[in-house]
């Protein structure tokens, strides 16, 4: 990050996160002499950003956010700096082989991804010395249609880092982010922050979606509690053979977590399958699976989740 030019950052996915992410970029560094936020969009989405701006409605205030640029056409883009990708997780990839030529060896890349295997599937394709910084959002925001995000009033804390030593591009990147009115945290321990999440997201994407339920009703059936139960212990088994630290209480906690939604709550894995879309089930599932194998861990709540929701979706069998 060169501090004697300006800082160009591209924000690749301008949905639910990539669209308050970005939003709140673009809004604070609006002909700013240091920053350029770019938003890399096709289609409708690019259509509507380039005809109105991107217009984010968060905690009661509706900002017209309008970026330098907004394009999906690597030689339009040019060299980027900071590279925030905020796509599910099987768009990354496309991501990066796409927009490679954008990519120098000095860039900084953030993921957003709820996922723990993040760092050993990308760097492949990262230039030499590229450095990647893992992240993970907590955030209740969405497509309300293409060039409108709504960020539900409440908190959205982003965490990103390192894993050990300390890079000084985190916490420039932090104030960036900070100054632009995003919480955001530049964390040298980031394998236990995307643990943390990601112990909550999966089991809760899983009981979700197979009783079909909300997030708060997870709690209000026996079934329902003891599957969510059951899957967040099987990944502290997980978690605990690769060496990550995590809170004993993980469970309890995550229980609690489950009380704050409000009842029309839906995991985004829930909502994909019943918009017969493409979904996460590798990272948020067979990843699971697969990993815990390798440890000798038994994952019979996991592997019968995935049986159940393949049976009532057939489109997933497609995916292995």
């Amino acid at each position: 990050m060169n501090d004697t030019k300006k800082t160009r950052i591209a924000i690749a996915g301008i949905g639910g996160i990539g669209g308050y992410i970005g939003g709140k970029l673009a809004y604070h560094y609006l002909n700013t002499e240091n920053v350029e936020i770019i938003f890399i969009a096709r289609r409708e989405i690019a259509a509507a950003i380039n005809k109105n701006g991107l217009w984010l409605d968060s905690n009661d205030t509706s900002y017209q956010c309008i970026p330098t640029l907004t394009s999906d056409n690597p030689s339009e883009i040019g060299i980027i700096d900071i590279l925030i990708v905020c796509t599910k997780t099987f768009s990354v990839e496309e991501i990066f082989i796409k927009y490679a030529v954008n990519l120098s060896s000095d860039v900084t890349i953030i993921t957003t991804q709820n996922t723990v295997n993040g760092k050993e599937k990308l760097t492949p394709y990262l230039p030499e010395l590229a450095t990647l910084m893992e992240g993970s959002i907590y955030i209740a925001s969405n497509i309300v249609k293409p060039g409108k995000i709504q960020h539900v009033s409440g908190p959205a804390k982003l965490f990103f880092g390192t894993e050990g030593e300390s890079n000084s591009k985190g916490h420039k990147i932090a104030k960036i982010l900070n100054d632009a009115g995003i919480n955001a945290t530049y964390t040298t321990n980031i394998n236990s922050v995307v643990w943390k999440k990601f112990m909550f997201v999966s089991p809760a994407a899983i009981v979700t979606a197979i009783f079909e339920i909300t997030f708060s009703e997870i709690l209000e059936t026996t079934k329902s509690e003891y599957l969510f139960i059951n899957l967040t212990s099987e990944l502290m088994q997980l978690a605990a053979a690769k060496k990550i630290a995590f809170d004993d209480n993980t469970v309890l906690n995550n229980m609690n977590l489950l009380l704050n939604f409000k009842r029309h709550g839906k995991s985004s894995f829930q909502l994909d399958l019943e918009k017969n879309k493409q979904t996460e089930v590798d990272s948020l599932i067979k990843y699971v699976i697969e990993e815990a194998k390798l440890f000798q861990i038994p994952t019979p709540h996991f592997e019968s989740g995935l049986t159940q929701l393949i049976e009532k979706h057939h489109t997933l069998s497609n995916s292995f």
